[in-house]
């Protein structure tokens, strides 16, 4: 199945964000008219403002789009910026409106590496996500680079104590 993937923003007043490129490719009349399936907010094309619908204001000189939705959205929709898809086979957008939980973090350590002569503070991250093939996913992130081993073992102490300030731990007994 052909998509396409955009962002968009749900503002805190209610607005719907589209940018130009998303506005003039799949909107290309600014009119739409909006339904909610599944918790998502899906959006279809209509053919201009004679077909009925909601229409799209021009926001700014950059030709990106604004339209109110705030009678459509559920009371507990975040604002915030979120990841929409195209669906070339049925012809409209749709944009989750419950955000995802960010995963939690189970385990965080940092390691020091020499590279060029200089030292440097990598943070590794675990993250539990039974759902996949591999329940623990780590992402390694390069923190930064130092002129002394001494400099970057303190540096690392302190990022170290802090990521476990994050991390959830398993409650004893389960």
């Amino acid at each position: 199945m052909p998509v396409s993937r955009y962002e968009v923003e749900i503002t805190n007043r209610g607005y719907l964000y589209l940018s130009a490129d998303l506005a003039s490719t799949r909107f290309p009349y600014d009119a739409l008219f909006a339904t909610l399936e599944s918790g998502n907010l899906v959006l279809w094309p209509t053919s201009g403002a004679t077909a009925g619908g909601l229409l799209l204001k021009q926001r700014n000189v950059s030709g990106d789009r604004c339209v109110l939705m705030s009678e459509i959205f559920h009371a507990d929709t975040t604002p915030g910026k979120r990841e929409a898809v195209w669906d070339d086979r049925r012809c409209h957008l749709s944009i989750p409106l419950i955000a995802r939980k960010a995963p939690q973090a189970v385990a965080a350590n940092t390691l020091i590496q020499e590279e060029c002569g200089r030292w440097v503070v990598y943070l590794e991250v675990g993250f539990w996500e039974p759902s996949g093939s591999a329940p623990l996913k780590v992402t390694r992130n390069r923190i930064r680079d130092y002129p002394t081993r001494r400099d970057a073992e303190v540096a690392a102490s302190w990022i170290q104590r802090s990521a476990e300030r994050n991390v959830s731990r398993p409650v004893e007994g389960s």
